[in-house]
């Protein structure tokens, strides 16, 4: 609910700022950052103040639904690292910028424009859309707000949304450039094709020792030992604090005890139904059944096939219309049912196969209950160690020591690399199960608290950086054996390219395709229509944009979709559908919003150097919790 009423406050920018707001210091720029302003505020757009409180509810909001978006909760640390301060700074300005310009040229809103926009505004309407004063009180309390703020903030999006309307609405999108649009979008294109591969070439000699190391003095800096990282790790999950979990022969039977069935399977049956238009038709048809009828003809006569007849094999509970599963499940195999009342109308429901269902003792699960359940307390108790364990940290011990002292498992690995490899380029194992590990390790210097992190199955892992070797340059000794792999795999792609360009001037020279390929031993292929984007067989994306920049009937050729074989095509056909206005509406909108926010960037940047914009670097620090005033 506090996003909706956000977007009571700021919603309108979405239509017509859609690229603005990510401009951030892109549009006020960090030339207008200087020093000597000690006020309270973040930032002066004008005359009009963004307080750190402003900005830091603002910045906590947006931090809030990135992270719904995301499914984690990001710290100040990650929100800053993806931009998320600057965006909603940049934001603020630009909606200040425009506060101060309708101040400037004296705009107002009545407040009956104000209730009418509040009363349509669908976050304070009931289901049937009719404004609810009420629940739009409640709204404004729930989030801080009281009603005369509310209204002046709105007097505010309004005028606001007069001089950004002014400015960049109503655009209309050229025909021209939807016309362009349209063939880049719907343009498609065919070719014939050679693939060359390293196995039409000449196989590569040995190098010699004076190759090697020319190749290893041209790319010294592909030849380096990564950065590697001694990281001790302490971490916790449910599954193994369960093991320690004591559970009582009561509960393992009362868990039983609540549903037997759920450790077995079910019976389930193969049923088939014919379903009538009306009662007296189906007394009809199960009476000719009766008298020798078969239930196949009496479905072909309604024009039902095999597959209509079918409603496949489940379970009792698995059957949505409750009256055909009652029937089904006190029928024998090949039994069909008298007429029975279903969802859609009468049925005969015939079963043609029934598998029996496994139903398993106590004994058969007791131990797979036990885990169940000591499994569950220990997602109740791992918060009161994660707690635990975190009140050490705050006490200055390592996670060794932690680790002695709540008995939980500790462990060094001795080095590894930014991709979880070691010196040996082996993958290291038993690595906590969390996609923010390696990055959280390489960000992590020695002696620097890393936060916990949480892991799969509802664990938590801690890591401290305990010795970091940095990257360096291999000696050539070291490094010989790949320097030859590379010096080779580069002499190959050599010689493949080579070859692809010689076929590619025989063709070129008026040589057939097919009879090329016959003379390399392959196949010539075809490929298309297919459009911009798309990807066919050797065509990988290098290939396609090639393809759409080479006239047709012209050769070329270029990297094919697995290195380092080469594709070799001519264009064999160029599709461009007619323009149809009509068809280009589902692009035209973003064209119109696109223009929009060109002109209102335009604008802003103009109004900016006009008006004058302080940045204060002392007060944005402290709404980032750097410092304090």
């Amino acid at each position: 609910m506090l996003e909706a009423l956000r977007r009571s406050t700021s919603g309108w920018i979405a239509k017509i700022l859609l690229g603005l707001l990510v401009l951030s210091f892109a549009v006020w720029g960090v030339a207008d950052i200087f020093s000597g302003y000690r006020g309270t505020d973040v930032a002066e757009v004008g005359n009009t103040p963004i307080t750190i409180d402003e900005f830091r509810s603002s910045l906590q909001q947006e931090i809030q639904q990135v992270s719904r978006q995301v499914g984690t909760y990001l710290t100040m640390d990650q929100a800053r690292s993806i931009g998320l301060d600057n965006r909603v700074l940049g934001r603020l300005m630009a909606e200040a910028a425009l506060n101060d310009e309708a101040k400037t040229m004296g705009l107002g809103v009545t407040d009956a424009v104000i209730a009418e926009s509040i009363r349509k505004d669908p976050a304070f309407q009931t289901p049937g859309g009719q404004f609810d004063r009420t629940y739009f009180e409640q709204v404004l309390r729930s989030n801080g707000f009281s009603e005369a703020g509310f209204v002046y903030q709105q007097r505010n999006v309004l005028m606001r949304q007069m001089i950004a309307e002014a400015v960049g609405g109503d655009v209309r999108a050229p025909e021209v450039l939807e016309k362009a649009i349209d063939r880049f979008r719907k343009e498609t294109r065919s070719a014939e094709f050679i693939v060359i591969t390293p196995a039409m070439v000449d196989t590569v000699p040995d190098p010699t020792e004076e190759q090697l190391r020319s190749y290893y003095d041209e790319n010294k800096v592909d030849f380096r030992a990564p950065e590697y990282r001694k990281v001790a790790i302490l971490a916790i999950a449910p599954a193994e604090l369960a093991n320690e979990i004591e559970v009582s022969e009561e509960e393992l039977k009362a868990s039983y005890d609540a549903d037997p069935g759920r450790f077995g399977a079910p019976e389930r049956r193969t049923i088939e139904r014919i379903v009538f238009s009306d009662a007296a038709a189906a007394e009809t048809a199960r009476a000719e059944i009766a008298d020798g009828k078969s239930f196949e003809d009496v479905a072909a006569e309604l024009g039902l096939t095999e597959d209509d007849r079918k409603l496949g094999t489940l379970t009792k509970d698995g059957i949505l219309d409750p009256a055909i599963g009652e029937a089904a499940f006190n029928l024998e195999i090949g039994e069909i049912s008298q007429p029975v009342q279903g969802t859609f109308g009468p049925v005969l429901v015939r079963v043609t196969e029934i598998v029996s269902g496994v139903n398993k003792t106590f004994e058969d699960v007791r131990d797979e209950i036990r885990i169940d359940l000591a499994t569950q307390k220990a997602k109740d108790q791992i918060l009161d160690v994660y707690d635990a364990i975190e009140d050490d940290r705050a006490a200055g011990m390592t996670l060794a020591e932690i680790g002695q002292k709540q008995g939980l498992p500790y462990r060094e690995v001795e080095a590894i690399d930014s991709n979880g490899l070691n010196p040996e380029e082996s993958r290291v194992s038993g690595l906590p199960e969390s996609p923010q590990f390696l990055s959280e390790a390489f960000a992590t210097d020695i002696g620097v608290e890393a936060d916990p992190l949480q892991t799969r199955g509802d664990g938590w892992a801690w890591l401290e950086v305990l010795d970091i070797t940095p990257s360096r340059d291999l000696a050539f000794e070291e490094a010989r054996d790949k320097v030859a792999e590379a010096w080779r795999a580069d002499e190959t792609r050599k010689a493949v390219e080579a070859k692809a360009k010689d076929v590619a001037e025989q063709i070129r020279g008026g040589a057939g395709f097919f009879a090329v390929a016959e003379e390399l031993g392959t196949t010539s292929g075809l490929v298309g229509p297919i459009a911009r984007g798309a990807t066919d067989g050797p065509f990988a994306a290098p290939a396609v944009q090639l393809l759409f920049t080479t006239p047709e009937g012209e050769i070329n050729a270029t990297a094919a979709a697995q290195a380092p074989q080469r594709v070799v095509f001519r264009v064999t056909d160029i599709d461009i559908p007619p323009f149809k206005p009509g068809e280009a509406e589902e692009y035209t909108a973003e064209i119109e919003d696109g223009i929009s926010n060109d002109l209102l960037s335009q604008y802003l940047q103009e109004l900016e150097k006009r008006i004058g914009t302080l940045i204060n670097q002392e007060a944005l620090r402290v709404a980032l919790g750097e410092s304090s005033l």
